[in-house]
């Protein structure tokens, strides 16, 4: 909760354009080192916050090393990168069909790229004409396997169908595991890094 009132407290900062907060540069919580990662290539640094979706779309909170507040759509930077306590993460920006989003790249081998959504997603809901986030656990996959169109979407739900649909046209003994035991929604990392293995070096995927 008192991460939701400081993401609260920044948003207002963003409203009033009050920035006594940052004095001094001091680290605060919910801000993780970072930087974002502009469309033309350049590092800006700074201290990356949450992720926010608003009516399907993500935006984040940037604090440069001068202390001051963005928020950035997806649209806007090409991804950023963060440093927790325990774990070095990569966002890349990306369009599903429907909404912008920013997608957390688990790895890229031989032109497939598997990402996942944030899994605690923070939203912001209006309550009697107020807004207010509120956060709950959703764990998504996005498959891409070019350079050109959406990422797949992997849901608990389509992930067999897709993945079977795809790896029957690479590799017919994968195909037909999915859904098995080892080879379920939960594997799905393993199970894309085994069909990336199966790949020539310089093979390209045709969908």
């Amino acid at each position: 909760m008192a991460r939701f009132l400081f993401i609260w407290t920044l948003l207002s900062c963003l409203q009033s354009g009050f920035s006594a907060l940052f004095a001094g540069n001091k680290p605060l919580y919910g801000l993780y080192p970072g930087f974002v990662l502009t469309l033309n290539g350049y590092q800006l640094t700074g201290q990356i916050g949450d992720i926010m979706e608003m009516n399907g779309n993500h935006s984040v909170i940037f604090v440069n090393d001068f202390g001051s507040i963005y928020s950035y759509h997806p649209r806007m930077i090409s991804g950023f990168y963060l440093k927790t306590e325990t774990n070095a993460l990569f966002y890349e920006s990306k369009f599903d069909g429907k909404h912008w989003l920013y997608l957390q790249l688990l790895f890229r081998e031989k032109g497939v790229s598997l990402y996942q959504l944030p899994v605690d997603r923070i939203q912001w809901i209006y309550d009697k004409g107020i807004s207010r986030p509120f956060s709950y656990p959703v764990i998504e996959y996005f498959l891409d396997v070019s350079n050109f169109g959406n990422p797949i979407k992997l849901t608990r739900a389509t992930y067999r169908k897709k993945l079977m649909m795809l790896f029957k046209k690479r590799n017919l003994d994968l195909a037909a595991k999915i859904g098995k035991p080892g080879y379920r929604f939960q594997n799905l990392p393993e199970i894309i890094r085994q069909f990336t293995q199966s790949l020539l070096d310089k093979e390209k995927i045709l969908l």
